[in-house]
């Protein structure tokens, strides 16, 4: 059977944010008057594809227990106000949810992003026409908490298959270019496609072994025809 259901990952795979979330970093550290790290060490964090609140932690002095309350409002306001603006999808983005809709596939956008910088992101892009469903940091079951974040099953169990109960888990691919996302998959029981020219380091995304590699995202859609158990 073709692939249905399609997880996409957002930093990384649909959008290159380098640039944004390189220019939010810098600027927190600038405002929080916090050492800048080398840039390797920066990129290093960044290409691991962490929950907000990880990736900035491994930047904050060794030995403290807990980040500071101010750290994550004062970057998801940078991010909101100076760097979004620099996101950009790659290339065939649009090309491609708009044609896998074509072929009847359903779409779902998912992403350790803050949710509404999420849905403000793919709007201004036009990608949020073609995704069902939008999940990030802040998205929340029925009983209103919120859910634990990738690489936990929980946004697929908890919000996913219920919104979608006619699509199988054979049915099912998750396109994301870090090892979080493969290993998301991976607890999920579902395929996955590693996006080899996102954030994610080859060692580690290799390593989770994935069902597929692309080198372009316009590479998905003869993986999405593709018949399979």
């Amino acid at each position: 059977m073709p692939y249905s259901l399609l997880l996409f990952d957002y930093d990384g795979t649909l959008c290159d944010t380098r640039q944004a979330i390189g220019h939010a970093l810098r600027r927190t550290f600038q405002e929080l008057d916090h050492p800048e790290p080398l840039p390797e060490v920066l990129e290093g964090v960044v290409h691991q594809g962490l929950p907000l609140a990880q990736t900035l932690g491994r930047f904050y002095p060794a030995g403290s227990t807990a980040l500071p309350d101010n750290w994550l409002p004062v970057y998801r306001h940078l991010y909101a106000t100076e760097a979004e603006p620099l996101v950009q999808p790659f290339a065939g983005a649009l090309e491609v949810l708009a044609a896998a809709t074509a072929q009847g596939a359903q779409i779902v956008v998912l992403s350790n992003k803050g949710l509404p910088i999420l849905e403000d992101s793919l709007s201004r892009l036009g990608l949020r026409q073609y995704a069902l469903l939008v999940l990030g940091d802040g998205s929340t079951n029925a009983a209103g908490e919120r859910v634990a974040l990738k690489p936990a099953p929980d946004l697929f169990t908890q919000l996913i298959q219920p919104r979608f109960p006619d699509h199988s888990l054979a049915s099912t691919l998750m396109i994301g270019d870090t090892a979080t996302d493969l290993k998301f998959a991976r607890n999920c029981g579902i395929a996955s496609c590693w996006a080899s020219y996102g954030f994610g380091q080859e060692a580690d995304s290799l390593a989770q072994n994935p069902t597929y590699i692309i080198q372009s995202l316009r590479e998905v859609l003869p993986i999405i025809k593709e018949n399979h158990q």
